[in-house]
């Protein structure tokens, strides 16, 4: 009996540990917008940003002048609104990554595709080997006698993503469910 509760508990711990993530399109709101220039673009932003299945996509934007269509490759490439898998007119629309591969969006709204307002969003298998820590910058150490060793090393640049709460979560929930365990192995320890 024990074993089949210390199992569930695994199985809830790595449920809560691979909660997707609520990402805010473009890092903040009112991005969902034409761009400014061709250099500030969303699709710039998705590609620094990674996109596993289970996380959602969540837009906030003026509902009044824009909306949110989701669209095949051919329609993205073109502009073209007039078939949409979705469409969405909320201000703020949330979107679930169920699959991996990639996702395509486009403005509702007359021209602003053509200028710009659209995302291109790649969610990566759940096989996929990356590290989530990028290597940090080559240092020039000089090692002559008059090195100066007190000089501070370079920083490390880390990019480490995580849902801290639903690390919190699990945790809390381990602790809460460890005892129960335990107290089951010792019931099975004392028959």
């Amino acid at each position: 009996m024990s074993s089949s509760l210390m199992l569930c508990c695994l199985l809830l711990l790595f449920g809560l540990l691979s909660e997707g993530r609520e990402i805010l399109v473009g890092g903040k709101s009112n991005t969902w917008k034409v761009p400014e220039s061709r250099d500030e673009t969303l699709n710039q932003w998705s590609e620094r940003t990674r996109f596993k299945i289970g996380d959602s996509l969540w837009w906030k934007y003026n509902a009044e002048n824009d909306s949110v269509l989701q669209v095949r490759e051919k329609d993205y490439e073109r502009c073209d609104r007039s078939e949409p898998i979705r469409g969405y007119k909320d201000g703020h629309t949330n979107i679930e990554l169920k699959r991996s591969g990639p996702f395509y969006f486009i403005s509702g709204e007359e021209g602003h595709c053509q200028r710009g307002e659209k995302l291109r969003v790649v969610v990566l298998s759940p096989n996929h080997k990356r590290s989530v820590v990028d290597a940090p910058a080559p240092v020039n150490v000089d090692l002559s006698p008059n090195y100066n060793r007190s000089v501070a090393a370079a920083p490390v640049n880390a990019h480490i993503t995580t849902n801290k709460g639903s690390l919190n979560r699990a945790w809390s929930l381990l602790l809460l469910l460890l005892p129960l365990g335990l107290f089951g192995l010792g019931l099975l320890i004392t028959f």
